[in-house]
C-alpha cells in the first residue's frame, strides 16, 4: 500500500463514528458507564441496596464482562468496520454487541446453575436469561450507537465550521495587505532591489502558508518565521513607527501551534494599533512556560477609543483563533483579551505538545 492510500485509510478510521475502543481513555469511560448501568439495574429491582451487595458485585462483574468484551471486539474489528458504508458498519457493530451479550449471558447462567446460585427471586432457564439480557443489550446498544453517530456528526460540523472560518480569515488577509505589499515592492525595485527581492520572498512565504491545510499544526518556530516575514514587509511601509520586542526563548521551538495563530494577531496589532498612531509604537511578544502549558502574551499600544477603527475584523480574528484552540485543545486552551485605554493585550495559553504528534 502506497503512502497516499495508507493516509486515506487512516483518515477514514479517524472519521469513523465509533470511538476508538483501543484507547485507554475510551475503555475507562466505558467501564465507568457499565458500572453505572449495574447500579441502575440493581435499583430497578426495588431491593434494599444494603441487602444486595452480593448481587451488585456479581452484576457488576457480569456487566463489565460484556462491556469489555464488546469493546475488545470493536477494537479488533475497527479497521474492517471503517471500510464499510455507515449502515453496514453500524449494523455489524450492533450485531457484534448483541451476539457477545448473548454468548456471555449463556455462559454466565450456565455457571450459576452449576453452582446452584439463583439470580433474582424467580428461577430462570438459560434461554430465558439470555433473552432478557439480549433484549436489554439491544436497546442500550441502539441508544449508544445513535449517540456516537450524532456526536460524530456534530464534531464534523464543528470542524467544517472551523475550516470555513480559517479560510474566511485567510481571504480577509489578502486584499489590503497584498496591495500595500505590491506598492512597496514596486517602489523599491529601482532604488533598493535587494530589499525588494526580500519582500517578494517574504510575501511568497506568507501566501504559501495561507494555501496550506487549514488544520495544520506547525512548530512555534515556523509560525514565528511567518510573523517575521510579515513584520519585515510592514516594516518597509511603516519604517521607524514599527518596532518589535519579542522573546520566545523560554518556549520550546517545537511546541505545536495551529498555523496562522500569531500572524493574524500581529496583523491586528498593526492595523488597529501601530498604524493608527502618529508615532507608531512597539509590539511586545513574550513567551513562557507555565508548567506544561505554553503562554504567549502579545501587547500593542492603541489610540484613544474615539480614534479607533471598527473592531469587527479584530473580533472575527479573535473568535476564529479562540474557536480553533478550543477545537484542538479543548478546555485546556484559553484566549484572554485585556483591552485597556492605551494598550491591547492578548494572551494565548495551550498545552505543550511537540509538533508532529
Amino acid at each position: 500500500m502506497n503512502q497516499s492510500a495508507r493516509s486515506k485509510v487512516v483518515s477514514k478510521e479517524n472519521d469513523f463514528f465509533l470511538p476508538n475502543f483501543c484507547a485507554v481513555k475510551s475503555v475507562f469511560i466505558l467501564s465507568i458507564g457499565a458500572q453505572l448501568v449495574a447500579f441502575m439495574l440493581i435499583l430497578a429491582t426495588g431491593d434494599i441496596l444494603s441487602e444486595s451487595w452480593d448481587e451488585l458485585g456479581l452484576l457488576s462483574v457480569f456487566v463489565q464482562w460484556i462491556a469489555l468484551a464488546s469493546a475488545g471486539l470493536l477494537c479488533l474489528s475497527r479497521h474492517w468496520l471503517a471500510k464499510l458504508s455507515l449502515p453496514f458498519a453500524a449494523g455489524a457493530a450492533y450485531l457484534l454487541i448483541v451476539v457477545t451479550t448473548g454468548l456471555i449471558a449463556a455462559l454466565a447462567q450456565y455457571l450459576l446453575i452449576k453452582i446452584n446460585y439463583q439470580w433474582g427471586s424467580t428461577p430462570e432457564t438459560i434461554g430465558q436469561f439470555v433473552t432478557r439480557c439480549v433484549s436489554i443489550s439491544a436497546i442500550m446498544a441502539l441508544v449508544a450507537l445513535r449517540y456516537f453517530y450524532i456526536q460524530q456528526q456534530w464534531k464534523q460540523r464543528i470542524e467544517l465550521e472551523s475550516q470555513a472560518r480559517v479560510e474566511a480569515l485567510q481571504s480577509r488577509i489578502r486584499p489590503h495587505f497584498l496591495f500595500n505589499s505590491m506598492n512597496i515592492i514596486a517602489s523599491l525595485i529601482q532604488t533598493e532591489p535587494v530589499k525588494a527581492e526580500q519582500a517578494v520572498e517574504d510575501l511568497s512565504e506568507i501566501f504559501r502558508a495561507t494555501l496550506r491545510d487549514t488544520g495544520s499544526m506547525v512548530p512555534l518556530s515556523e509560525e514565528w518565521i511567518l510573523c517575521r516575514n510579515y513584520l519585515r514587509i510592514e516594516g518597509l511601509r511603516l519604517g521607524d513607527r514599527l518596532t518589535v520586542d519579542a522573546d520566545l526563548s523560554k518556549v520550546p521551538e517545537d511546541a505545536a501551534i495551529p498555523m496562522l495563530t500569531l500572524q493574524p494577531l500581529i496583523e491586528n496589532a498593526i492595523y488597529h494599533g501601530i498604524q493608527a498612531l502618529e508615532n507608531g509604537g512597539t509590539i511586545k511578544v513574550i513567551g513562557e512556560m507555565q508548567g506544561n502549558m505554553v503562554c504567549i502574551r502579545m501587547s500593542n499600544p492603541v489610540p484613544p477609543p474615539s480614534q479607533r477603527r471598527s473592531s469587527q475584523g479584530n473580533q472575527i480574528a479573535m473568535a476564529n483563533i479562540g474557536h480553533r484552540l478550543n477545537l484542538l485543545f479543548g478546555s485546556h486552551a484559553k484566549l484572554k483579551v485585556n483591552a485597556m485605554p492605551q494598550e491591547y493585550e492578548v494572551t494565548l495559553i495551550f498545552p505543550y505538545l511537540k509538533s508532529g504528534m
